[in-house]
Parts: C-alpha cells; sequence; structure tokens
C-alpha cells in the first residue's frame, strides 16, 4: 500500500479552505431518516448535499441538510421534526441550532455540553468528541439449551476536526459472546464470526461452550481536498446502493484498508475505492501470516433527472504473489478514470473484474423504487443460446420503498428482490475471490441464491420505533467436496458441469429468518431494546435442517442494533 500512501501525500498538499467533517457509522439511525426525507421532499438530494446510493454521509453535510431543511412547509409529523432535530443534535459540532446544548451539563466541564457529547471540545479550528460504546444483550436461544447466550461490547468512540481540512474517527471496543443457535453455526462452518476477522481461542475446532473474545476496531482520517474532492483513509467497511442487501459492496464482511475517494460535481458523484482484503486463515493457525489481496473500485452515478438516478460500477480483485511480479498493489489500477477490463486485457490479466449498474426513482413524494444488475462474466452467444451455461454469472436487485403506508404516520414498508446464479463473484484463482476473511463483499449467501425480503418500520412516538423483517431465500448447497456455485471462495475450475445450471442446484436448501424489536431511546443513542427472532432451515439433508427461535434483551449506548439476517 507505499503507493496508495504517496498518493494521499500528492493530494494533501493541495491548499484548500473547505470544512471537513466525519461521517456517520454505516447502518445507523441517520441513514433510515436520510432516505425518509429524500422520498418525502420529491426530489433527489444533490452531490452537493449527500449521496444516498454510495453509503458515506459526511456529518457537515447532514447539519446543513437539516438545518435548511423546510420543515414549516413539508407537511411533517411530530416524529420528523424529532427525527430532524435528532440529526441536528448528532452532528452538534456543524449544526447551527441551540436544540443540541444540554440542559444537564456537568458545570463548567466539558461533560455533557451536548446532548450527543459525553465530552467534547468545540472551539475555532478543532472539534474533540468522546462517547462511550455500550451494548449489553441477554439471549434465550432453543437452539442452546446448554448456556443462556449473550453478548458484551464496551469501548469508546473519538472524533473530531483539525482545521478547516482534516477530520478523524476512532473506535475501539472489546466484544466478548456466548454464540447464539446461528452465529455458531454460521462459525463452524466458516471457521469465522460473521462481520469479524481473527478470533483466538484455544481450542483447534469451534466449541459450543466456549466465550469468544475479540477486538472490534474501526478508524479513518479524512481529507476535504478542495470543494469538489473529500477523502477517506483508514480502517472500515463501504456500502454501495439503495437496498437492505448490497450486489456490488455492502459491509457484511469484516473490517479492511481502504482509501476512498468521492468527487462530486454538477448532478455527478465519482467514487474510487482502492483497498486490500484479508486470505482466509483457519483461526487454529494463528501463528501464520495472514496474506492479503487487493481490489479496486469505481462507481459513477448521476441524477439524469430530480427524481432519477443512474450508476455504473466496476471493481477488479487481484493479488501479485506469483513471484513474477512485484508483491503488493498493481499501481496501474490507481488510475482513477480508466476502465479496468481494458487494462487486463492488454496485459492478459488473471485478475477478477465484475461490472454493475443501479438505478434508483424517487416519485410521488411516497415512494423510491431501485435496483441493481451486476456482471461477472458473460459470453453473449450462450446467453441467448444456452442459458443454463456455467459462464453465464450475473445477478440483480429489484426493490421498493414506500413510506407512510396506508397514511399511517412515520409507517414505512421495504420490499426487495435478490438472486445470483451459481457461480457469480467467482475467478480461476480462489485468491482472487471477492471474499474477506471468508466472508462475502457482496450478499452474505454469495451466489446460487433466490431471495426475497419485507421491512416494516414504525415509529407510533418520537421515541419508539419497531421494526420487523421478514426474508425468505432458497439456495444450493455444497456437500461432499462438490461446487455447486454458492461458495464464491471456490476456484469455478472445480465446478460440477457445464451445462444444466441452474438456481438452486445442489442441496436444494430453503432459509426463513423473522425478526421483529422494539427500541425505546432513553436518551441521545441510549437505547432499550426487545428482540424476537426466529429462523428455520429446511433442506433434504438432515446436516442443512435447524430450527430456532431468540429472544433477546439490551441496553445500547451509541453503537447499531445487531442482527442476524444471514
Amino acid at each position: 500500500m507505499r503507493v496508495i500512501a504517496a498518493l494521499i501525500l500528492a493530494l494533501i498538499s493541495i491548499n484548500t479552505l473547505m470544512a471537513q467533517g466525519s461521517y456517520v457509522p454505516l447502518g445507523s439511525y441517520s441513514m433510515h431518516i436520510i432516505d425518509r426525507f429524500e422520498i418525502k421532499q420529491g426530489r433527489l438530494a444533490t452531490p452537493n448535499e449527500f449521496n444516498t446510493n454510495n453509503k458515506a454521509y459526511q456529518r457537515l453535510k447532514i447539519a446543513n441538510y437539516a438545518d435548511g431543511y423546510d420543515s414549516l412547509n413539508s407537511n411533517l409529523s411530530k416524529q420528523d421534526k424529532f427525527n430532524l432535530t435528532y440529526l441536528q443534535n448528532d452532528n452538534f459540532e456543524y449544526s447551527k441550532t441551540s436544540t443540541s446544548l444540554s440542559t444537564r451539563k456537568a458545570g463548567k466541564t466539558n461533560l455533557y455540553k451536548y446532548k450527543a457529547g459525553m465530552f467534547s471540545v468545540h472551539i475555532p479550528d478543532f472539534d474533540l468528541i468522546v462517547n462511550p460504546i455500550v451494548y449489553m444483550r441477554g439471549e434465550y436461544d432453543t437452539k442452546r439449551n446448554d448456556r443462556l447466550p449473550y453478548f458484551v461490547n464496551r469501548g469508546f468512540s473519538i472524533r473530531g476536526r483539525i482545521g478547516n481540512n482534516f477530520s478523524f474517527l476512532t473506535e475501539t471496543a472489546e466484544e466478548i459472546q456466548s454464540l447464539n443457535g446461528w452465529n455458531l453455526e454460521y462459525f463452524k462452518e466458516h471457521d469465522v464470526l460473521a462481520g469479524q476477522n481473527f478470533i483466538y481461542t484455544n481450542t483447534y475446532k469451534p466449541n459450543d461452550k466456549y466465550l469468544y473474545s475479540y477486538w472490534n476496531t474501526s478508524g479513518y482520517v479524512a481529507y476535504q481536498a478542495g470543494k469538489y474532492v473529500d477523502m477517506q483513509f483508514g480502517q472500515g467497511r463501504n456500502f454501495i446502493g439503495n437496498g437492505y442487501r448490497s450486489l456490488m459492496r455492502s459491509d457484511f464482511a469484516t473490517n479492511s484498508l481502504f482509501l476512498r475517494i468521492n468527487t462530486h460535481i454538477w448532478k455527478v458523484n465519482y467514487t474510487n475505492i482502492y483497498g486490500s482484503m484479508y486470505d482466509y486463515t483457519p483461526f487454529y493457525t494463528r501463528q501464520s501470516i495472514i496474506k492479503k489481496h487487493f481490489y479496486a473500485t469505481t462507481y459513477a452515478n448521476v441524477n439524469v433527472t430530480s427524481k432519477l438516478n443512474i450508476g455504473l460500477f466496476e471493481t477488479t480483485v487481484f493479488q501479485r504473489d506469483s513471484g513474477y511480479e512485484i508483491k503488493g498493489y498493481d499501481p496501474q489500477y490507481l488510475n482513477p478514470v480508466i476502465f479496468y477490463n481494458a487494462i487486463d486485457n492488454t496485459r492478459n490479466s488473471p485478475d477478477k473484474n465484475i461490472l454493475g449498474i443501479d438505478f434508483k426513482y424517487n416519485f410521488a413524494k411516497k415512494y423510491s423504487a431501485y435496483g441493481q444488475f451486476v456482471l461477472s462474466e458473460m459470453n453473449i452467444h450462450k446467453r441467448l443460446t444456452q442459458k443454463d451455461w456455467w459462464g453465464n454469472k450475473e445477478a440483480y436487485q429489484l426493490g421498493i420503498k414506500c413510506i407512510d403506508v396506508f397514511k399511517v404516520n412515520n409507517l414505512d414498508l421495504q420490499l426487495e428482490y435478490n438472486q445470483a446464479r451459481p457461480y457469480s463473484y467467482t475467478s480461476f484463482d480462489s485468491r482472487n475471490a471477492y471474499v474477506n476473511y471468508n466472508q462475502s463483499m457482496a450478499h452474505p449467501l454469495g451466489a446460487n441464491f433466490r431471495e426475497v425480503l419485507a421491512i416494516v418500520r414504525y415509529q407510533p412516538t418520537e421515541k419508539l420505533f419497531i421494526n420487523s423483517t421478514f426474508i425468505f431465500s432458497t439456495y444450493g448447497n455444497d456437500t461432499n467436496g462438490s461446487n455447486w456455485g454458492k461458495d464464491i471462495s471456490l476456484s469455478y475450475n472445480s465446478r460440477v458441469r457445464e451445462y444444466g445450471n441452474f438456481i438452486g442446484q445442489g442441496v436444494k436448501t430453503n432459509l426463513l429468518i423473522f425478526t421483529t424489536s422494539a427500541s425505546y431511546m432513553l436518551k441521545h443513542n441510549l437505547f432499550a431494546d426487545l428482540q424476537l427472532s426466529y429462523r428455520n432451515q429446511t433442506s433434504a439433508l438432515s446436516q442443512f435442517k435447524s430450527e430456532m427461535f431468540n429472544i433477546g434483551i439490551a441496553l445500547r449506548w451509541n453503537m447499531n442494533m445487531r442482527e442476524c439476517n444471514f
């Protein structure tokens, strides 16, 4: 990554006078609020405001958007007004509102001067906000009769700004888990916890009664490299798309190192992401050095009209440890305005290239339709004449969001369909897999699946949030060393057959997930949760059958709710 570091130094040498802000966490409560307000206002946000297709929302822009929102003429419910105030309070270092000031500050100290900051310094040219991160959850799980699962997270978050150009964030927390039923099943199959990386234990195989303890850390520095360019470099995740899932880049896999450069001008938002991914290493080989492979991503989207946005996506996954080339990041992929596939063709490259297109259409101040189409390989002649050829590797998504369903304030519905053909995202070389530490960088199921999901979000009062999620998927599992196309970390050279391929081939498996939760905000970003979950997996083989019911009670502070929707 030395080339990337040199690129950063070159860009930050540019003298600018633009203000810069850190970013809200992926999956945070703010993101649904922003989606809802964008639909409600009847137009897409401009790239200068924020870009909902690429989930990297600067706090400065959210504060400006909330401060400038015409709440008097927008027919907002009392819940919407509360949410608008929440955005202002949560980004108080940039908001001009006085509501973010705390009424219970600790004298003349810097403790709780603001509702969203346990400790804060807010002076010209410098901001510093320190908050605790706490998550305590107790569960009952019908699959774990031997012991009660639980989850404990404790840590801190520090974010800030230096001058007009630099900002930073670091989050560090220790997590301890006694695994519930499906997290344990996932660990037994993949040797990693979903969303986490290296888990140390003193056993050679996952143990039903073992407690898993590990660090969960992320952090970055950000830089405003001119009026139209912002940069982010650090350890974390990215998400591209408007759905609950993403077939391009999701936040399912664990944190990894990346550099993101975002350029916005006119109606165009242009994003480059350069990063590394950890190769899979079982936890019981802790003494081994974990190798890496790399990726380069370009995503450009444009507001074609005030209601329609269309985007183009490309990513290339590669590794350089053959002995014939210099190890590390290939500098040819640092070109931010070139078609990566053209580079591959001129070099007879072994690298994996994935292309995609997406859209979003907001209409009637009530609906948002969206979708993605991803292509990792296609022979047009065979696609038209032999649709069951293994090399026809594509995936697509269609979805719609509706706000204030049945004219009920703050009752929102989201419907989504996802599918990926067998062997989508795969390469002839397993080291070029679109996975980070044995976890898919796109959909959690990998490939060879169909999925429908429905999400109901209801906010009956200002501080009460009720969410229900229904997911049904069907896919083909592998057994006895076979490769039917679900596991995208395998080489496609180990495929079972050339023709006759279809979604769900292999051991047909159905998965039903239903989750409902109620959360009450006791104070800013402090929630009490009650969550009920049911998961039923049926299959022709008993080894893929499981059923479990889970109930959890939690208290969380400055942290998103953890869900097991995979």
